[in-house]
């Protein structure tokens, strides 16, 4: 019996990966339904949304292809201007831009710096994003699993972190798995374990 409980137990294990996925799935699925049945309302006609959907998606994806092969957008570009000379507006809505930026994966990934920083206290090594920098100092942005949105911001000197070869993407990947997709394993554990004998040395 204990060991028809643990075949259980593991086969359980096993299939919460697809348990989430379908959740996942079915939670789309609702939602569509309830933003098609919410425009219905207003436009009283199901071919008439079914078309506004379809602009809806077409416009999208003009989007992300101009952005994509241009680097920017007329339409994003007209609205960056306009919510620009809105006072309180402005100012958020550029701040978010950037940090919705930083997770677009688009040519200019692989510049976006990625290091790691002994945080929340020395030996304690966690990845985090460049976002900004100035005469040796950094501003870092501090991750937490599993939503690499959520986080801390920092301001620390240069020579405090170790830089990286990781992308944006390939960082994310590592905080969303909790670390469990050890991303590049081997360069992070040869800069943990270099910075590590340097320090004893010094001592």
């Amino acid at each position: 019996m204990k060991q028809l409980f643990r075949y259980i137990f593991i086969g359980t294990l096993a299939l919460i990966p697809l348990f989430i996925v379908l959740q996942l799935v079915f939670w789309v699925q609702s939602y569509s339904v309830e933003l098609f049945d919410f425009v219905s309302s207003y436009t009283n006609d199901s071919l008439f949304t079914i078309g506004i959907f379809i602009f809806t998606l077409t416009l999208l994806a003009a989007v992300g292809s101009s952005i994509e092969k241009a680097g920017k957008s007329f339409l994003i570009s007209t609205i960056d201007k306009a919510l620009a000379k809105v006072p309180a507006l402005g100012s958020i809505y550029s701040v978010i831009k950037k940090i919705t930026a930083l997770f677009t994966p688009d040519n200019k990934d692989n510049k976006k710096e990625v290091v790691l920083v002994e945080y929340p206290k020395s030996d304690t090594w966690v990845p985090a994003y460049v976002l900004n920098k100035h005469d040796g100092v950094l501003v870092l942005f501090v991750p937490t699993s599993p939503n690499p949105t959520s986080g801390y911001t920092i301001i620390i000197d240069e020579t405090k972190v170790k830089k990286t070869s990781y992308t944006v993407a390939q960082a994310s990947q590592f905080i969303i798995s909790m670390g469990a997709d050890f991303v590049k394993k081997e360069e992070i554990t040869s800069i943990i374990k270099k910075t590590l004998e340097d320090n004893k040395d010094k001592n």
